[in-house]
């Protein structure tokens, strides 16, 4: 769906609490509207799913008959050190937007239905269970993953955030959706020569950096479904993949380090914490006390 051809989206103007536990560490200063209005269907906050320093992930739902529900994703405003942070909002927001565009249509990925607000987006809600909740996936997970990721590919675009189990969902049918579309990029079919053949090569370098998540996700879940070729997918060589590793691995330790000393503290309580009533493994990371 193109930007020009989205139906009209508003957030109905309710009064946001004044509380503001620390929330630089986070997306938003307060709690999401209660109320947002998509295509003239006013939907109500049931719950967020995830709340981080970039955007908070919300489900909210239509009363009456059929109780539809959508996921709004609602990018930074809050901002940091006096740094404005709605322009950081309305780019990510704008950016992911552009990545649904380009993978309009593909099996696996949800619809995108627009803008809301300023910094939010409204998606199709998918009735799943992320990767992460589960210890033995169905068979044939990663198979259907593999799928949607060539088809994504087929699109010019990369994933990129293939690493995290949460954004992968399976559903009571065994479906899988691939959500999240935050920091995949695309080709730029537009661009002049040097810098379109230097972006081609860039996503091409992430592509396969997605296959390599895919297949060390299936080692480590279903070793039996296994083949020999995706085995040696899942354990890349070269000096990219060591120079990547070698430079996030000590940001990843000290991020969480800091998280988790914040949250030892009480320092890091969430202005949707009442709200995130829910398993987030991803937080186990650095949630879980440690000595240091």
């Amino acid at each position: 769906m193109t930007r020009e051809a989205r139906p009209p989206y508003d957030v109905v103007s309710i009064p946001m609490a004044v509380h503001r536990t620390n929330s630089r560490l986070f997306a938003l200063p307060a709690p999401p509207a209660e109320v947002v209005r998509v295509a003239g269907t006013d939907y109500r906050l049931r719950r967020v799913f995830k709340h981080d320093f970039f955007a908070a992930t919300c489900l909210y739902e239509a009363e009456g008959a059929g109780s539809r529900r959508i996921v709004v994703k609602l990018y930074r405003t809050q901002g940091l050190f006096g740094v404005p942070g709605r322009w950081l909002g309305r780019a990510s927001r704008d950016h992911e937007l552009g990545i649904y565009a380009a993978l309009e249509g593909v099996v696996g990925v949800p619809r995108c239905l627009g803008a809301v607000g300023e910094t939010g987006l409204a998606i199709e809600y998918i009735d799943a269970a992320p990767l992460d909740h589960y210890d033995k996936p169905p068979a044939g997970t990663f198979d259907h993953l593999r799928a949607i990721l060539d088809a994504v590919h087929g699109r010019g675009v990369a994933y990129v955030d293939g690493n995290k189990r949460s954004n992968i969902l399976v559903d009571s049918a065994g479906n899988v959706h691939l959500i999240d579309y935050q920091i995949a990029i695309r080709r730029r079919e537009g661009w002049p020569a040097p810098p379109r053949w230097l972006a081609g090569k860039v996503v091409g370098y992430f592509q396969r950096k997605d296959i390599y998540h895919l297949y060390k996700h299936k080692r480590r879940l279903a070793p039996e479904e296994l083949t020999g070729q995706e085995d040696a997918l899942s354990r890349p060589r070269g000096g990219l993949h060591w120079l990547h590793r070698k430079l996030t691995k000590p940001y990843r330790a000290l991020r969480r380090r800091y998280l988790r000393k914040r949250d030892q503290a009480g320092d890091l309580v969430s202005p949707t914490a009442e709200l995130e009533d829910h398993y987030q493994p991803e937080k186990d990371a650095w949630k879980a006390a440690r000595k240091d």
